[in-house]
């Protein structure tokens, strides 16, 4: 193999190793895989009749197909994004809605700051 063919499979190799669903797949189809294998020495002739042993089959060769595909396929982050534009919009509704922040926002942009309102006189107090 050269050395573009192993960059290309890096992202698969380390999905492989290290996402935790692509290993329950491979623990799930290993464990009815195994026990395809022993109702096989069990049952030797009778075995195709063996409908357990099609069930196992079937979901073990299911799990490699899962595996198979959450290691060519990245996880999607449609749920982490949506969570982001969410708070981004909420964000800058609520500045919008508030005047003080508004009128920072605004300055902010402009390059000039917002008007601070004076401070009112002390009042004075009659001893």
């Amino acid at each position: 193999m050269d050395a573009s063919t192993l960059k290309a499979a890096g992202p698969y190799v380390n999905r492989l190793l290290n996402e935790d669903r692509v290993h329950d797949e491979l623990v799930e189809a290993g464990d009815h895989l195994g026990q395809v294998y022993r109702r096989l020495s069990r049952r030797k002739a009778k075995a195709v009749e063996d409908k357990g042993l099609y069930i196992h089959l079937r979901k073990g060769l299911v799990a490699l197909r899962n595996a198979g595909r959450d290691v060519a396929e990245p996880p999607s982050h449609r749920g982490r994004n949506a969570l982001v534009l969410v708070l981004v919009v909420g964000g800058a509704a609520a500045a919008l809605a508030n005047t003080g922040v508004r009128e920072k926002l605004t300055g902010a942009i402009s390059g000039s700051e917002a008007p601070q309102p004076e401070p009112s006189p002390p009042v004075a107090t009659a001893a």
